[in-house]
């Protein structure tokens, strides 16, 4: 009967005295075993059948780095999730990948029309070599071509950053 009441008594404490029987412990979960070998079952009366177990249980511990959004139970959204519906749709910007691919095409045209003027071979056959405008084209694609793309390039990382910082603002970083 003691132990009966010393174990109900530590079932409020953070660790248990566990005896070989759960009828002496009722506060023991199902999902420890206590199962003893034949050999126990057969010698009751020796020194080995009398085992005591120590098993030490604590209480679930909520981890403060854990934010309440990411817990499993949580019904509030993400921060980055807060503000898309508050987003002002009139305001549309372009996205980096855009300007980014822009600069590249133009970055083609431009190195492909100096090569063009030099080896005087049209690759696109919609001026011939002997056209009157085939230089003036030329030039002008290969001139403004490459700031046109060294610009757009720069606004691609321009644009991208400023997506950078606002994800890092929603996200809690700024």
């Amino acid at each position: 009967m003691l132990t009966l009441l010393s174990s109900s008594s530590l079932c409020n404490s953070p660790s248990l005295i566990i005896h070989s029987s759960r009828t002496i412990n009722p506060c023991l979960p199902s999902s420890i075993p206590l199962s003893s070998s034949g050999y126990f079952k057969r010698n009751r009366n020796s020194v080995a059948s009398r085992k005591l177990g120590i098993v030490a249980a604590t209480e679930e511990e909520k981890d403060p780095s854990v934010p309440t959004w990411a817990k499993p139970d949580s019904d509030e959204p993400p921060p980055w999730a807060k503000n898309e519906s508050q987003k002002d749709s009139s305001t549309f910007q372009v996205p980096f990948i855009v300007y980014l691919l822009a600069s590249a095409v133009t970055a083609i045209a431009a190195i492909g029309s100096v090569f063009e003027y030099v080896n005087q071979k049209p690759v696109f056959g919609v001026l011939g070599s002997d056209s009157v405008f085939y230089a003036p084209v030329l030039g002008f694609f290969a001139f403004t071509g490459i700031p046109t793309s060294a610009y757009l390039w720069f606004k691609s990382v321009e644009v991208a950053n400023k997506e950078a910082e606002e994800q890092d603002r929603r996200d809690g970083y700024m």
